[in-house]
């Protein structure tokens, strides 16, 4: 008894008649009569009774259409899920992130990758720059998002263990309470906030971040403000901000959550760009879900550092 058998008999006891199954299933009656007779055969039991108008099942031949049609429609299931899990439509992706991606490039993102695997269950893990590293690396997460100086520069640091690809560019820009005195200012000078209370990102053990982009605009315009509050969370450092503890320097996606507590000001001098980055471990073969979250976060115009499963001249899966 094979499924091919079961599906054949199922389908004769709910159209009731051998001929009308045999059309169903696009074959001709008698290699589907044959088929009936050898199940018959096997299992030492009559299954049907013929008569003029068609055929109805025994008592036998009833149970074995109910409990074939339960098999069936687990197999038809099991088809659907092992198709899905193997083009990347379903499955289940964890995903490292920094809060400042989470600002409007994650939720960007993961609006373009749902589209196309809208049945896939992702966990976003929230933490500091070198942890999402760390996460990546150590299996605890598929993929990580960060924004660093250069990519090249994590790409360095990292290269041997892990794929890194730019995937979106942006301005830095000066945040400060609604209250402050430069509230009132579309555009800013960076030399001119030499005095002013500074609220920084923790630097993380030489990673590339943000804090390091911050100390490095400083030395290219010659200030040294007086640090007054260091903190590893970046919406932590915007709330600071919000509250009146100082300026900072942050992604122009600030924008996405800024309120009336908040202002956002351009600087007058733009500074070199900030970069957000795709993570992943380089010495293994991407899950069909993690190749086509990459193709989503790899479908910009920016210069990339790519291998071949995920390259954006391969044609996307539907």
């Amino acid at each position: 008894m094979d499924l091919r058998q079961l599906r054949y008999f199922a389908t004769v006891v709910h159209e009731g008649s051998v001929s009308r199954a045999a059309t169903l299933l696009n074959m001709t009656q008698p290699p589907l009569s044959a088929a009936i007779a050898q199940l018959e055969r096997e299992l030492g039991v009559r299954l049907l009774e013929r008569h003029s108008r068609g055929v109805d099942a025994t008592v036998a031949g009833e149970f074995l259409a109910r409990e074939a049609s339960r098999v069936l429609a687990q197999v038809d299931e099991l088809t659907t899920e092992v198709r899905g899990i193997g083009s990347g439509r379903l499955g289940r992706l964890t995903i490292a992130t920094t809060s400042p991606v989470a600002w409007e490039i994650l939720p960007n993102l993961l609006t373009a990758f749902d589209k196309r695997s809208p049945s896939v269950e992702s966990e976003i893990v929230e933490s500091d720059d070198a942890d999402v590293i760390d996460r990546v690396r150590d299996h605890r997460a598929e993929v990580g998002l960060v924004y660093c100086t250069r990519t090249q520069h994590l790409d360095r640091l990292r290269g041997r263990e892990l794929e890194v690809a730019l995937i979106h560019r942006e301005p830095v820009v000066i945040v400060m309470a609604a209250d402050s005195p430069l509230a009132g200012l579309a555009t800013v000078n960076l030399t001119d906030l030499g005095d002013e209370r500074w609220v920084v990102p923790t630097t993380d053990g030489g990673f590339p971040g943000l804090s390091a982009h911050t100390r490095a605009s400083w030395e290219q315009v010659g200030i040294h403000p007086d640090i007054r509050r260091t903190v590893s969370s970046l919406n932590t450092l915007v709330r600071l901000v919000a509250a009146g503890m100082g300026v900072a320097m942050v992604p122009a996606s600030v924008r996405a959550i800024a309120g009336l507590d908040l202002r956002v000001a351009r600087l007058a001098t733009p500074l070199t760009p900030i970069e957000a980055a795709v993570v992943w471990r380089r010495n293994e073969r991407p899950s069909p879900v993690l190749s086509r979250f990459l193709r989503a976060a790899l479908a910009s115009d920016e210069p990339d550092n790519l291998g071949p499963s995920v390259a954006r001249h391969h044609t996307d899966v539907d």
